[in-house]
Formats: C-alpha cells, structure tokens, sequence
C-alpha cells in the first residue's frame, strides 16, 4: 500500500512545503486519534515566521481548546481555519519529516483522504462507498478495481478485503451495503485503485455512522 499506518502515535508535527506569508500563524484543525486511539480535535497556528518550519504539537498549546497539544496516531482530516487559500501543500507529517500522514493540497484547504480508523470503544456501520474515473488525456486504464479494505488493529490482523467494484473507465459508481458493513474499533478503513495498463485520475470516498459500544 501507498499509505502508511503507524503502530504508534508518529503524527508529531505539520508544516507547509514552500513558506507562504499569509499563511503564518493561521490555525490548522486536526482530527484524528491520539495514541490511545480516542477521539480529538486539535488545532495549531502554523509557524508565524515560516510556515516551512516544523510545529510540534507536544511544544504547541491548542488554540481552541488552551491545552498542550499530543501526538497522534491517526489522522483523517485537516482543514485550514482563514480566509486564505493555500499555495503548497500543508503536512501532518513524523518527527523527522520523512513520513506524511495527511496532506491538504494546494488550493483545496482540506485534506481529500478516503481513510479512517474507528476509535476505541466505538463500531463504524459503512453505509456505503462509491468512487469515480475523472477523465485525464492520455489515462484510459483496461480496468480499474476499486477495493475497499479493512485492518483490524485491535486483533493485530493483516489488511483484509471487504469489497470490490470494477469502477467504469468512463464514470463512477456508488454501491449501498444493505445490511450495512460492520467495522470494530480500531479498524482502518480505506480505498484503494488499481488502474491496469495505464495511469488513473480517481475521486472515492465513503460514509458511516459511528455508535458507542455498550458497557
């Protein structure tokens, strides 16, 4: 896979790939999971001086919540907090910045992922998912499998397949789970494409609701 998902909280730090003036000291929202894989929001102004440099979010006090910041172990969405549209991309990345974990792209001001993970002491019920071929010249794959998978962290199991639709080379599809997809906590559930022949440009996502466990 593409992705890589930590065994421990290595989401330490964000910073943006080119310094963008407008940008420094504007806040940056953060969902994920902290390392004991709960729940959290967070949200951190970018460097006030180079928004190129490193914000580590255990030196950084949350800017909504007044609390020191912690490292995560997941991450699912980022979203820039202002009036200002990004001009490079803006990285939730490892302490050593050699491994990105999310990625908001330039001009979008939030992240595109098709990947989340159930938090602890919750079940994730996948209503459905869906994926479409975005027309690029020169990129008409013969096929191209859309697979939906899951990780089963608690239990410490390899990536399993769930689902697979063949996505149209020429549109998309949305497939609806009747009774819906049942996923534990931590689970990681994502999308994968797999054009064959050539390249693919391929927008997907998913919905679910998310329930408490009993006690």
């Amino acid at each position: 896979d593409v992705y890589s998902f930590p065994a421990t909280a290595l989401m330490t730090s964000m910073s943006q790939t080119t310094d963008q003036a407008t940008l420094q000291g504007e806040n940056i929202e953060i969902q994920g999971l902290d390392a004991s894989w709960n729940v959290i929001t967070q949200t951190f102004p970018l460097n006030g001086s180079d928004t190129e440099t490193p914000v580590v979010f255990t030196a950084t006090t949350d800017a909504v919540l007044g609390t020191t910041g912690v490292a995560m172990i997941r991450v699912f969405r980022m979203k820039v907090l202002a009036d200002v549209v990004s001009t490079s991309l803006i990285r939730v990345h490892n302490a050593a910045e050699d491994q990105d974990y999310a990625i908001i792209g330039t001009g979008y001001n939030q992240t595109q992922m098709a990947i989340y993970t159930v938090p602890a002491d919750k079940t994730a019920y996948l209503t459905n998912y869906y994926a479409h071929h975005n027309p690029v010249t020169g990129q008409n794959p013969t096929s191209l499998p859309i697979t939906l998978w899951g990780s089963d962290r608690a239990n410490s199991y390899a990536k399993q397949v769930k689902h697979v639709v063949g996505l149209p080379t020429d549109g998309g599809f949305q497939h609806f789970f009747d009774p819906y997809m049942v996923f534990t906590e931590k689970t990681d559930i994502y999308l994968t494409g797999s054009p064959v022949g050539k390249a693919a440009d391929v927008s997907a996502g998913f919905d679910l609701i998310l329930v408490d466990n009993l006690t």
